[in-house]
């Protein structure tokens, strides 16, 4: 387990971290979460002993020291990568450093199965974006480290590529592996995370398991689309707290009988559909802030 403990990072006067505490367990996958200039970054690069806090403590099982490089993988949001070399270069390269048992295997297999391996001796400056992402995430993860440390993995990946990532994780997941995964795209960390620490201007905003925060902040919600999207601004939504989206309006019912609310709404126009909706992370998020900013 990782535990961070209150930990404080302050550039110029500003805190880019402000007394943040997290745990993070073995065999679950936590996302940091937050929009760009949270915090994450600063935070990981704490965890990663680039930087030091200012206060406060990290412990990976209950020590402070860290573990050996070869039970870390760190795929940082800025590439790292030495863009002379070749992919095959790149990773044996890695691999020796690390002491990687049975390396040209594990590197033939992860190229194959992220169709890199007819790029295996391309420079990696002639990659696209895509394909230099799913360079360092290969190398992240060939050494098979005991923590894994993702700073925006999905950038550049389509949604093919993304797939195979999630289901690397998940394989990393069941074998016991701690993971954690920083990144602003809310959607994508809700549909992978089993915990999520939300952070907001370097302080925490609410962390625990994903599915526990998502009930604790469920309310009642209706999704309505209007057959004509003129009645999006129907007067009767007047007395309701909503928000407009694409076609669709949300209110928020309180403790009003939603079917009272839809037959209501049905008796003054016609509905295209109309349907509860659960919060996303997003939406919790927003929530929150402007609960702590009120």
């Amino acid at each position: 387990m990782i535990e961070i403990g209150h930990i404080s990072k302050e550039y110029d006067g500003i805190k880019a971290v402000d007394d943040l505490s997290v745990n993070i367990h073995p065999g679950r996958i936590c996302g940091f979460l937050g929009p760009n200039g949270a915090g994450k970054t600063t935070a990981i690069r704490m965890l990663m002993n680039i930087i030091h806090p200012d206060s406060g403590l990290i412990k990976f099982d209950g020590a402070v020291t860290r573990p050996p490089s070869n039970q870390v993988g760190y795929l940082p949001e800025e590439r790292g990568l030495y863009q002379k070399i070749s992919v095959q270069e790149t990773l044996e390269y890695f691999a020796a450093l690390r002491k990687v048992k049975n390396a040209q295997r594990k590197i033939k297999l992860n190229l194959y199965r992220f169709d890199l391996g007819e790029r295996s001796n391309s420079k990696v400056n002639e990659l696209s974006k895509g394909n230099q992402q799913k360079l360092q995430f290969i190398n992240t993860i060939l050494h098979d480290p005991q923590y894994v440390v993702l700073d925006e993995p999905f950038s550049g990946l389509d949604p093919v590529n993304q797939l195979i990532l999630k289901e690397i994780l998940e394989e990393m997941k069941l074998a016991g592996k701690t993971i954690i995964f920083s990144s602003h795209q809310m959607d994508q960390v809700e549909k992978i995370c089993d915990d999520v620490a939300l952070i907001n201007q370097g302080k925490l905003i609410t962390s625990g398991k994903l599915s526990e925060i998502l009930k604790s902040q469920a309310n009642e919600r209706l999704q309505v689309t209007p057959l004509d999207e003129i009645n999006l601004k129907h007067t009767y939504f007047d007395g309701y707290q909503t928000e407009v989206r694409g076609s669709s309006i949300f209110l928020e019912t309180g403790s009003l009988s939603r079917q009272k609310v839809i037959a209501e709404i049905n008796a003054l126009f016609e509905l295209k559909s109309v349907r509860v909706a659960d919060p996303g992370l997003e939406d919790i998020f927003i929530r929150l802030v402007k609960g702590i900013q009120a």
